[in-house]
């Protein structure tokens, strides 16, 4: 179940510079956590005006489910609070309503009690340049989110 969590200050680099200096196209593969699942993933990186944030579009794509092909469709933001921890606003497939999550460790947005259809929280880096790492937690509503899938990816452009 969520709870309200301890958000950090994050110092002045962190995981919005290291996307906002390697925007682009990352195509990877994206796979379920104990189970034999793998997608293919491509994840859009697009600066924000005034260097705030950015925008990430996400789609996940699954030829072993032909009857839902397209498995994941997601816009997310990620930016700075004027004051305060950075943001991160998602809109997904899977929900009639956006989440507001928190920057509680770098690169870890979590809900931090707000109300959400459902538990989640956002792990992203870039472990190199070129390179991302994406995992949704999630889990059904009134439970605790858990690591479900992973996305390895690297930029195509």
């Amino acid at each position: 179940m969520q709870t309200p969590c301890a958000l950090a200050m994050i110092g002045p680099m962190g995981i919005i510079d290291d996307l906002l200096t390697n925007p682009g196209l990352y195509v990877g593969t994206d796979r379920v956590m104990d189970a034999d699942r793998v997608g293919a993933a491509r994840i859009l990186v697009t600066p924000l005006p005034g260097q705030s944030g950015v925008a990430l579009d996400y789609e996940i794509f699954n030829p072993s489910a032909p009857e839902r092909l397209h498995g994941h469709v997601e816009h997310t933001m990620i930016g700075r609070s004027h004051e305060g921890p950075n943001l991160m606003v998602i809109s997904d497939m899977h929900a009639p309503s956006i989440a507001v999550l928190h920057e509680t460790e770098p690169g870890v947005f979590e809900l931090c009690g707000e109300p959400s259809a459902y538990p989640m929280k956002v792990v992203i880096s870039v472990p190199e340049p070129g390179r991302l790492h994406h995992a949704w937690w999630f889990g059904p509503p009134g439970d605790d989110a858990v690591e479900r899938v992973v996305a390895e990816l690297a930029r195509a452009d």
